[in-house]
């Protein structure tokens, strides 16, 4: 369980976590990410007596101008609203209209700005948004942020099918001066804490940039820590960037490439990570889950998803969860190489929830599988109330009350089966989220809870995040390891061999990578109920 330690004692969360993003969707859903954290931090100093409940130092670094996210954000060129951060030295928009760099899918999007009227009172414009993720990062441009924090990659990418590969990133991160660039960004991230906690990594691991993130975690374990914990969020589907731009593949053709992908995210960052959440999902109870979303809505929701995974580390006093890796460790309870771990969530205005119903944002674990065959769970509640009238939880122990009041109701009314026994860590913060003016509720949340009345509108969010491992993922990878044997280890398509062979992949390499993914099969096809009835934990 998560807070006071055996002996009674609090945990205390100190050090900092640096945060690496790769590809268009984890920069997407970092500009969401630290616009929630900044608005965190702006509510938090104002409360009465200013007493902080958060220790934001772990995720913000104090400069002479305000406060920068300890991020490194890596893209292709083009992806940027202006060319800071390039690595080849592209100064001004009329030399980036000679380089013929990568070119994204722009769409217009009204977004509200910041402003303020002729009497100074704050209002809000709108403004579009052309699909440039640095154009609604809140920082100011006082603090030179772009040149700091992001890395653009060089290349020509326009009109083909550039990253939508996890092998595409091969001959990009081969060159030593792309590689150095990128190392010495996180090498300054590093040596700019006190204490080291860990990294978090937000990489779209299908595509090229897959590869890269494997790269750089080995290069962390190699230079920076050997022991330090390493969390992968990796994005899939409406999470991830969308890369593809020629359209003339056969489903058969584009169904071998996925497999491959994601063998080889599965593979390649298992090995040196120590949890690989992913998040592929994404729909309401009113939403068809394979409905077209905007990258832009999706990056907020998984920014309110990585935003509560760290949380505890951030909280003080009781409610701390110490470092990353007290959350790592109850991610992985059996202190496996990797976990991978799935995600599900309920979110909806502040003082609109009073019951459980988590949505599953994986298809390692859907709905179905929510409550069964856990091997660890850990729930972070925001803002929840037992009853509208009543006050949000504060502590852990009201947290589990609460939770399995709701467990009993939904038992009753759907006949589900008995609690699982399995570690269950609750973290709890008694506040709910201040929302940034460009969080895109509507994109977000539910159409049947988005628009119940609050007292405090729209600007807050209550929230229930759950996290675990289950025994599902074990027939998720079984699919895997079947699928990738039928594609990469039995005769196939000339286009499958020579893409391999392009990707140095022969059947020497194909049959370790399937070693690894049935040696992680293995590890959720055990016995999930592995703690006695006699345990602490629910």
């Amino acid at each position: 369980m998560f807070g006071g330690g055996s002996d009674g004692s609090e945990k205390v969360s100190s050090g900092e976590i640096v945060t690496l993003q790769l590809g268009g969707g984890a920069n997407h859903l970092g500009s969401h990410l630290w616009n929630l954290v900044l608005e965190q931090q702006a509510a938090d100093g104002g409360r009465a007596g200013n007493s902080s409940t958060q220790n934001f130092n772990v995720v913000l670094r104090e400069t002479k101008g305000g406060h920068l996210p300890r991020t490194c954000c890596f893209d292709l060129s083009g992806t940027v609203s202006t060319s800071y951060g390039d690595i080849e030295d592209v100064s001004s928009e009329s030399a980036l209209d000679q380089h013929d760099t990568w070119s994204s899918d722009r769409f217009q999007v009204s977004l509200p700005s910041a402003a303020e009227d002729e009497t100074g009172a704050s209002r809000k414009e709108e403004e579009h948004y052309r699909g440039y993720w640095d154009e609604y990062l809140n920082l100011s441009p006082h603090l030179s942020w772009r040149s700091q924090l992001v890395t653009c990659f060089p290349g020509f990418w326009h009109k083909v099918n550039a990253f939508d590969s996890f092998g595409d990133g091969i001959d990009l991160f081969s060159r030593e001066d792309v590689r150095d660039a990128a190392f010495d960004r996180i090498r300054l991230q590093a040596e700019g804490c006190d204490y080291l906690q860990g990294f978090q990594v937000l990489a779209d691991d299908l595509s090229g940039f897959g590869h890269v993130c494997s790269e750089m975690l080995l290069h962390i374990r190699d230079e920076v820590t050997e022991t330090k914990p390493l969390v992968v969020v990796g994005l899939r589907e409406s999470f991830a960037q969308d890369y593809v731009v020629q359209m003339g593949r056969s489903e058969t053709k584009q169904r071998n490439i996925d497999c491959i992908n994601r063998a080889l995210a599965t593979c390649k960052l298992s090995e040196v990570s120590d949890v690989h959440l992913v998040l592929d999902t994404i729909g309401t109870s009113s939403q068809d889950t394979k409905a077209a979303v905007k990258l832009y809505d999706a990056s907020a929701l998984g920014a309110c998803l990585v935003d509560s995974l760290i949380l505890g580390c951030r909280l003080g006093g009781d409610r701390s969860a110490g470092t990353l890796q007290d959350v790592v460790g109850s991610l992985n309870p059996k202190g496996g190489k990797c976990s991978l771990v799935s995600c599900s969530a309920d979110m909806r205005p502040f003082d609109a929830i009073d019951s459980l119903s988590l949505r599953s944002l994986t298809s390692m674990c859907p709905t179905s599988h929510l409550y069964r065959q856990p091997h660890s769970e850990c729930y972070i509640m925001r803002g929840i109330k037992k009853g509208r009238r009543e006050r949000a939880l504060s502590s852990q122990a009201e947290a589990q009350e609460w939770f399995v009041s709701q467990w009993k109701a939904a038992a009753e009314e759907k006949g589900l089966h008995d609690m699982a026994l399995c570690p269950r860590a609750f973290i709890v913060d008694p506040s709910a989220v201040p929302l940034p003016f460009n969080f895109p509720m509507a994109g977000v949340l539910d159409p049947a809870v988005s628009s119940a009345p609050t007292s405090l509108g729209a600007s807050s969010l209550a929230s229930v995040a759950r996290f675990s491992s289950s025994q599902a993922m074990g027939k998720d990878m079984s699919r895997l390891c079947s699928d990738f044997k039928k594609v990469c280890l039995s005769p196939g398509s000339p286009s499958v061999n020579s893409m391999l062979q392009a990707w140095d992949l022969g059947k020497e390499e194909c049959e370790e990578i399937l070693e690894t993914l049935e040696t992680l099969r293995g590890s959720y096809d055990n016995e999930f109920a592995f703690y006695s009835s006699d345990e602490d934990d629910l």
